[in-house]
């Protein structure tokens, strides 16, 4: 939620002052929610700004929560619901971390590599030199899905992904590419072998951490200030010349 100032807008609350009936509520509402449509659009920017490649799934994540006559009030948060294109995650989950800093959520993918008793504790993955990666800099869905087929991690309720005994299975060669690197007795990440070369695609990592990068108070607060005396003018003409 955001808020703004009487000071330094006298006139402009007095002339709302001065609509009759329920205009005065009509009007503020509308300046609310045309600078909170601003400010959505200015922390996309902002996203572009300090992000690396996001996606449009991330991109399109503010939301926001409209005020109206009864209910003077606007409010912009980042997405907290999960779906299919999130893969179990919430974009709240990733950007949180920008906006506070603090430690990255644990992965679906790791979640399933500790089940198997591969990825330690207190571990987490990162790609390493082999993996593929998608256009946003992000781990391939395709090449992570063929990584825990291959090590028989696949564990998401009726999945039929991990690599079997079939002969059409053993074409794909996914259970014979795929092992666990150790440097001792140590595991330290998932191995491809394919012919004669062997790569590394998922080291295993400490916990990672986000520093502060994505300010969303600030870049709310100054789309505030700068831009609602203007959106309120705009709403009190509007409403004199019943518009609104």
């Amino acid at each position: 939620m955001f808020g703004v100032s009487r000071s330094g807008l006298d006139e402009a609350f007095a002339a709302l002052e001065r609509l009759q009936g329920n205009l005065p509520q009509k009007a503020l509402a509308d300046a609310l929610n045309h600078t909170a449509n601003t400010a959505r659009i200015n922390l996309r920017a902002e996203m572009l700004s300090v992000f690396d490649r996001p996606t449009p799934f991330t991109l399109n994540s503010i939301r926001i929560l409209h005020a109206k006559g009864s209910r003077l009030e606007a409010a912009l948060w980042v997405k907290d619901e999960k779906d299919g294109a999130s893969k179990g995650f919430a974009p709240e989950d990733w950007v949180k971390p920008n906006v506070f800093g603090g430690e990255r959520e644990l992965k679906k993918s790791e979640t399933m590599l500790r089940a198997k008793g591969i990825l330690p504790n207190g571990r987490f993955i990162v790609p390493g030199k082999g993996a593929r990666l998608d256009q946003y800099g992000n781990m391939s869905r395709g090449h992570m899905t063929q990584i825990l087929s291959g090590l028989s991690a696949y564990s998401l309720s009726g999945s039929s992904h991990n690599a079997t005994d079939s002969k059409r299975s053993a074409r794909k060669g996914h259970a014979q590419a795929f092992y666990v690197a150790k440097r001792g007795k140590t595991p330290i990440g998932i191995m491809e072998r394919r012919g004669e070369n062997a790569v590394m695609v998922l080291a295993f990592v400490k916990q990672p951490q986000y520093r502060k990068r994505f300010d969303f108070s600030r870049v709310v607060s100054e789309t505030s200030e700068r831009e609602f005396e203007t959106h309120l003018n705009k709403a009190i003409i509007g409403a004199l010349e019943g518009r609104l």
